[in-house]
């Protein structure tokens, strides 16, 4: 039967026809007939729970454990698989039972008093009353008022509460009015900070120029809430936030991996501008817990490398400016629809194959990506290239005003490599610059980016001249 959403006249009606009193019960995870976690990527995640829950007929009071502390009450959604159930009321107690709140609630009542043998050991309890905290403990002791006194208070039990009991997890309390007594089963959706997601891949670069690209999903639960045998659905790409988000709690060590090499997820769902991964897997996240799970896999990439000096173009100054290392780049195209998929930002780390029977891969860089669509650039910088090396020196200049002057500008470009590259050589000029004379055409790409684009020889150099006027 398809679960029906409460309204607020639903709920106005059935509270008016509700009879005094009401039943309480608690609903624990043993309850829970099943639950989705759809994780976005900017820490956020929409949580549907559902529980079996038997219901009296009129008031029901029932106390839901096992949801996240860090619930959104706004965004909370209760829905039942039967007609003639309404909702009345909705509140949110986070867990507060610490040694603080339970010494607060012991003032005035009986406590135990424990003191040590300094030189055995043995423990002495006595019966003592707590009188205040204010500034300290003060106890009753043999008919003794004790301020701080050496040792430590215990309980026999937990108190019995005078109003709300102390709860050591967060619960969401609902009323429900039922028109007639019968099991149900109660859907709570809603949204909660702490739960989110980021793409982690791997790119191996064959000895060929292609890559063989995996992408992995690295879960994220900065929660004290266990989820258990969730079905795991992600969203790729960025949902608006109104709201402050509460600071986020510190993550505990727990870390765990489930391998998926062979059963990777469906393909991505497009929803509006972003995608659903719907992994279909079931997995149980533990708090504090990271966990990482495989996602897709693209193989055969091809793949270039490209080396770049961006900023030693430009109108030079007195002095020789090198030799400077060019920046390594890896760029390859996210394969079109039939091949690719969207790649949602994350990080990429870069393994590179030696020579057939040279030993295991070697660690090339990582990188970091934005959200990228199938047929997109992705441009990988892996740092220095340390056989590419290039000087820059002024060869000339010469003012022609005060707001006018020439210069002319030389970069040798070094390969130590036993194959010829090319170089692209990148300068930023003032607006208005205009070149005169270049030994190798340049591309505009911005009004003030030029790239100059330099084939050097193996083991060999490349030089690049020009001559540039600039008029402001």
């Amino acid at each position: 039967m398809p679960l029906r959403p409460w309204t607020a006249a639903m709920a106005v009606s059935l509270l008016l026809a509700a009879p005094a009193g009401a039943v309480e019960r608690t609903l624990s995870t043993e309850a829970q007939r099943g639950l989705t976690l759809t994780v976005y990527q900017n820490g956020l995640a929409l949580v549907h729970d559902r529980r079996w829950a038997p219901l009296v007929a009129g008031r029901n009071d029932l106390q839901i454990e096992g949801l996240s502390e860090r619930l959104i009450l706004g965004s909370l959604r209760v829905y039942s698989s039967e007609a003639g159930v309404g909702l009345v009321a909705r509140s949110f107690r986070p867990a507060d039972l610490s040694p603080d709140r339970l010494l607060e609630a012991m003032v005035g009542r009986r406590v135990l008093y424990v003191t040590a043998h300094p030189q055995t050991g043995e423990e002495t309890v006595r019966p003592a009353r707590l009188l205040s905290l204010n500034g300290g403990a003060i106890l009753e002791i043999d008919g003794r008022v004790e301020i701080n006194p050496p040792g430590r208070i215990a309980l026999d039990a937990l108190p019995e509460p005078d109003g709300q009991a102390l709860r050591a997890e967060a619960a969401l309390e609902i009323t429900l009015d039922s028109t007639e007594a019968r099991p149900t089963e109660l859907t709570l959706g809603y949204l909660t900070e702490g739960l989110s997601w980021h793409a982690d891949y791997v790119a191996d670069l064959a000895p060929d120029g292609t890559v063989d690209l995996t992408a992995h999903v690295t879960l994220d639960n900065d929660l004290q809430t266990r989820f258990a045998f969730s079905d795991l659905r992600l969203v790729a790409g960025e949902v608006s936030r109104k709201s402050a988000a509460p600071p986020m709690m510190a993550r505990g060590q727990a870390e765990s991996m489930m391998a998926m090499d062979v059963a990777m997820a469906p393909a991505p769902i497009e929803v509006g501008d972003r995608y659903l991964y719907d992994t279909g897997l079931e997995i149980t996240l533990e708090p504090g817990e990271r966990k990482q799970v495989a996602l897709f896999q693209i193989s055969g990439i091809a793949a270039e490398r490209r080396y770049s000096f961006d900023g030693l173009a430009g109108l030079g100054g007195p002095d020789q400016v090198g030799p400077v290392q060019a920046t390594l780049e890896l760029v390859f195209d996210n394969p079109e629809r039939d091949q690719g998929e969207p790649l949602p930002a994350g990080s990429i780390r870069v393994y590179e194959a030696l020579d057939e029977g040279e030993g295991q891969p070697v660690f090339s860089g990582e990188a970091n990506i934005g959200h990228t669509p199938v047929g997109g650039e992705v441009e990988l910088s892996l740092g220095r290239a340390f056989d590419v090396t290039a000087e820059a020196r002024r060869t000339d200049f010469e003012r022609l005003g005060d707001r006018a002057f020439e210069a002319g500008q030389e970069i040798q470009v070094t390969n130590a490599k036993s194959e010829p590259l090319e170089v692209e050589v990148i300068g930023r000029f003032p607006r208005g610059t205009e070149i005169l004379e270049e030994s190798l055409p340049h591309e505009q790409t911005t009004a003030e980016r030029l790239t100059w684009t330099v084939t050097v020889p193996a083991n060999g150099t490349a030089t690049l001249t020009y001559r540039a006027r600039v008029q402001n």
